[in-house]
């Protein structure tokens, strides 16, 4: 059976680690329930910050973002809309990805919990700036109530490069938070094109509520 979350909490605060071969990124976020808890339906406000060094250019980047979380049974969905910025230094003089812009971006995120052990976790993002996208799913079997392990894929990428992953995680949790770690491989292409680069990814995220 899943863990209770602390009933109570209204800010949900994370940060959280990526590699790739070359291609590194750290991240934090936060999110606060406006009104009532973060265990209830209702509006929620967002704000997500980063950085990123890849093979063409670094990368700092930032999200604004107001949402709405619905509990449908055992059906999570949490849908956000708001603004990007995103700082790019590139390597290559001639790139499109260079300066500051700003875009538009649309979030979407879902948790089922399929029976007392199962559950399916699946993220999607869009921003206007560069077409940078994110798709991601879990598949997660809890082996006790706070340990859970699992199947993950997806893939991210913009107008520089799109990245493929496919791996296991192991999550644990407890009332206030969790931890995650991940990994497996990874394949790389660049203007859609594949190439030869693919090696292990690996992945550490840690969320509290409170």
């Amino acid at each position: 059976r899943a863990l209770a979350q602390d009933a109570g909490a209204t800010v949900e605060a994370w940060a959280g680690a990526e590699a790739f071969g070359r291609i590194w990124s750290l991240y934090t976020g936060t999110t606060v329930a406006l009104f009532a808890p973060l265990s209830t339906d209702g509006l929620r406000l967002r704000a997500v910050a980063g950085y990123g060094d890849y093979r063409t250019g670094t990368l700092g980047f930032a999200d604004l973002l107001i949402g709405y979380h619905a509990q449908l049974g055992t059906f999570t969905i949490k849908v956000f809309g708001g603004a990007m910025l995103a700082t790019h230094n590139a390597a290559d003089p001639f790139s499109e990805m260079d300066g500051t812009d700003f875009g538009a971006k649309g979030v979407v995120e879902t948790w089922w919990n399929l029976t007392d052990q199962i559950w399916l976790n699946t993220d999607f993002a869009y921003g206007s700036l560069h077409d940078t996208y994110m798709a991601r799913m879990r598949l997660g079997w809890r082996l006790t109530p706070e340990l859970s392990l699992g199947l993950e894929g997806g893939a991210a990428g913009s107008l520089a490069t799109d990245i493929a992953r496919a791996g296991a995680f192991l999550r644990y949790e407890w009332a206030s938070g969790e931890v995650t770690v991940s990994g497996g491989v990874a394949r790389e292409g660049f203007d859609l094109v594949w190439d030869d680069t693919t090696g292990a990814y690996a992945t550490l995220s840690i969320l509290t509520r409170f």
